[in-house]
């Protein structure tokens, strides 16, 4: 499963926007398996992990995270 950084202190929010250099970075980094729907899990700087799906949200140009509590793996 892919590994998607999020810059922030907690897993707090309905939603990610993946536009921090790291977070396009680790986008990047999925070649073809980056795609609406791809299960990913998110890490922010304390090494904590959260399981979410990807979204690519036209109206704003950026791929999305939802947190997808109780799925993981």
């Amino acid at each position: 499963m892919h590994r998607i950084f999020v810059p922030c202190a907690e897993f707090d929010r309905l939603d990610y926007w993946l536009h921090h250099p790291r977070s396009v970075e680790d986008l990047h980094a999925m070649g073809d398996d980056l795609a609406a729907g791809v299960r990913i899990m998110l890490y922010n700087p304390a090494g904590e992990d959260r399981p979410a799906r990807l979204r690519f949200q036209e109206e704003i140009n950026c791929w999305v995270a939802y947190p997808t509590p109780g799925i993981v793996g």
